[in-house]
């Protein structure tokens, strides 16, 4: 030792301090004691010392925050500051203590000239003034933060461990000792087991928010590492849009008022991407009752938000569903008499004029009507009827939607044989098919091009069959749609069948029509096919299964045949629609038929008993006041039991398969029906036979 020099002494125990301060009095130098790490700053700073001995396991201030403090201060940071411990004895707690600064490391009990020398090399060093380039390391440095909690915590279960065992031993003997340290263990173990192998996320939480403890399915569900989130808080995980959300109840739990809280809110993985979590969270307080962290338990909910939001849109479907039916109702009678009408109207043209203004008319009518079924269709999944159709009048009927709505920068180019085979089909639903192809078709050329269609006959094979399994060996129709406008990625043509999936803007599109598309296809049996490329256009593969080429003309949609006229049969006419009650009636007077008229069913029970004997047919609609259809079949079977009866409405439930069924009703006629479609329904009515 050289001349004397002021040493501040830092320690817990009395014990220690009288020994090192009757060792360095006895070499001439001045000590001045503190009995913590808060003290110890205090008189620092009121009297400057040469050196500084700490020990580090002490209350209210331990000797790693005093030396982080004592490096941080500007003032104090040149004294040297040796730390000498007996209970931080391992090699990582030496470490720790250096890196936050300290000058020298001493283990307890050290000799007294080993302990001199050792405080003699450190303050015979000559210290270099304080660098601006390489400022001491930083009190906040979060590494050193985490190193020296992880040390601080360690060595308090150390000594916990210690307290307990020694108590222990005290009161029980060796074996039972043992079993307490075995159930220890276990309990540990099962802790340690249920925290990282739990299917949900799992952190404890410090009560500014950062993490202080995660599982890997918390890392798995955030896309962090363990490292990278305890370096986080629940803030920096959450969408900024939802922030605030549960800040009432965590404030609520810390007063005292609850013990825990559940919310639900978005988190923002690590590469961005937005999901859904539950988040049910609990506060774990000290035996004095004041709060240590919070254990909250995250899930991610993303695809049950996903399901309820397709159930809500499902749900909002069945509300415009339940609304196009009832308007559907309203705009078939009105388009029931026009259709009829005009047809009338065709019988007695007065010029040449006159006649392409009707063609004009029935042309528009036929459109509406065609309309109310999409709609129908699109919204309530109508299932029509299957009948054999020609496919080339399915496209020529679109290229006419087409020719009036597309864009007139979009060219429609029409491929169909002459020999196309039929195909056994709802009419209304592959219409749509075609439609909805041919829409998405436009929407994907905003700057113009050319929209193919075309149709062929192909027959499958066993061989192609078999490298195919969506497809059974025979005879097809192929409906091809192509476009030439931008295409699609790899990405996107997975997922275009999904239920809501779209690429187009908010507003612009459901995502619901290539899934109806998937859905009337497999529906007939069909396949559809797709291929596309970036920027190169999209071709669409429609595949249905062809009937016999032999099937007979006046069977198959799309073919025209004369209306037979009556033979002065009387048909009982029940309708509360004054419009379509009369053009229906005039058709059929026009036509050979004698009528009797009823504006509701209890009317019509009443012309029928008048009229028994002379009724030959009953055509009924299905929504009536007083007494609908649905009563009137049942009461007019009592009164005669093999009555013919068809029924209308505009209504697509009313003439479900399962409804005729229930009603043991035959025909049918779907408002709005054209004069020919009445007339041909009514004469199979009257000529078929019973068996």
């Amino acid at each position: 030792m050289t001349s004397p020099r002021k040493i501040l002494i830092v320690d817990d125990k009395a014990e220690n301090i009288e020994y090192l301060r009757a060792l360095f009095v006895s070499q001439g130098n001045q000590v001045i004691t503190a009995r913590h790490g808060a003290e110890a700053l205090i008189k620092a700073r009121q009297d400057m010392p040469d050196l500084i001995i700490s020990d580090l396991l002490m209350p209210v201030m331990d000797g790693y925050t005093l030396l982080r403090h004592w490096k941080a201060d500007q003032s104090l940071r040149g004294v040297p500051f040796i730390v000498y411990t007996a209970t931080y004895t391992e090699e990582q707690d030496e470490r720790l203590a250096l890196n936050l600064g300290a000058d020298a490391f001493i283990l307890k009990p050290a000799e007294p000239e080993v302990f001199l020398q050792a405080v003699g090399k450190v303050r015979l060093r000559d210290p270099a003034p304080p660098s601006q380039d390489q400022p001491p390391p930083s009190a906040d440095d979060p590494a050193l933060l985490r190193v020296y909690s992880e040390t601080l915590i360690r060595k308090l279960e150390e000594k916990t461990l210690q307290l307990e065992e020694t108590n222990r031993a005290l009161q029980r003997d060796i074996t039972e000792r043992q079993r307490i340290e075995s159930n220890l263990r276990e309990s540990e173990e099962r802790f340690r087991g249920t925290f990282e192998q739990a299917a949900v996320g799992i952190a404890h939480v410090g009560i500014e928010g950062r993490f202080l403890r995660v599982n890997d399915k918390l890392c798995e569900i955030t896309g962090y590492s363990r490292e990278e989130l305890l370096w986080r808080t629940f803030s920096d995980l959450t969408m900024p849009e939802d922030q605030q959300l549960g800040a009432k109840a965590r404030q609520k739990v810390l007063a005292g008022e609850e013990t825990s809280y559940a919310l639900e809110k978005r988190y923002l993985r690590k590469d961005g991407t937005a999901y859904w979590v539950s988040i049910i969270t609990t506060l774990l307080r000290n035996d004095e009752g004041e709060p240590k962290y919070f254990i909250s338990v995250i899930s991610d909910i993303t695809e049950r938000k996903n399901l309820q939001e397709q159930l809500f849109r499902a749900q909002r479907l069945e509300s415009i569903g339940t609304l196009a039916g009832g308007i559907a109702h309203d705009l078939n009678n009105i388009l029931a008499p026009i259709t009829m009408g005009v047809e009338l109207l065709r019988l007695n043209p007065t010029s040449d004029k006159a006649a392409g203004l009707i063609e004009n008319i029935e042309r528009s009518a036929r459109r509406g009507a065609d309309l109310v079924k999409q709609v129908l269709l699109f919204a309530r999944g109508f299932e029509g009827t299957r009948v054999a159709i020609r496919p080339k009048s399915l496209v020529r009927e679109v290229e006419a939607f087409i020719a009036n709505t597309f864009p007139k920068n979009i060219r429609f180019v029409a491929g169909i044989p002459l020999d196309v085979w039929p195909v056994q089909g709802d009419a209304t639903q592959l219409h749509q098919v075609l439609l909805n192809l041919c829409v998405n078709a436009r929407d994907a050329m905003p700057a113009g091009g050319e929209l193919h269609i075309r149709l062929s006959n192909l027959e499958i094979d066993e061989q192609y069959a078999a490298m195919d399994q969506t497809l059974n060996p025979g005879r097809y129709v192929a409906i091809e749609i192509e476009d030439t406008g931008v295409g699609m990625e790899r990405e996107t043509l997975d997922r275009i069948y999904e239920p809501f999936f779209t690429t187009k803007p908010k507003g612009k599109g459901t995502g619901l029509g290539l899934s109806t598309v998937l859905g009337i296809v497999r529906g007939h049996q069909g396949v559809i096919e797709v291929s596309s490329q970036a920027g190169s256009g999209t071709k669409f593969r429609v595949l249905l299964p062809a009937l016999a080429d032999d099937t007979p003309g006046n069977q198959i949609a799309g073919d025209g045949a004369t209306p037979t006229r009556g033979e002065g049969e009387t048909v009982l006419l029940v309708d509360d629609d004054s419009t379509v009650q009369a053009i229906t009636r005039q058709t059929l007077e026009a036509f050979g038929y004698r009528v009797i008229t009823a504006d509701d069913g209890a009317q019509a029970m009443a012309q029928f008993a008048m009229h028994a004997a002379e009724v030959a047919l009953v055509l009924t609609d299905m929504v009536m006041p007083v007494m609908d259809g649905k009563a009137l079949i049942p009461a007019l079977r009592r009164l005669k039991p093999d009555a013919r009866i068809i029924v209308t409405s505009g209504f697509s439930a009313d003439l479900s398969d399962e409804r005729l069924l229930e009603l043991k009703v035959r025909h049918y006629l779907a408002k709005p029906y054209s004069a020919s479609t009445l007339l041909k329904v009514v004469h199979d009515a009257l000529t078929e036979k019973f068996t």
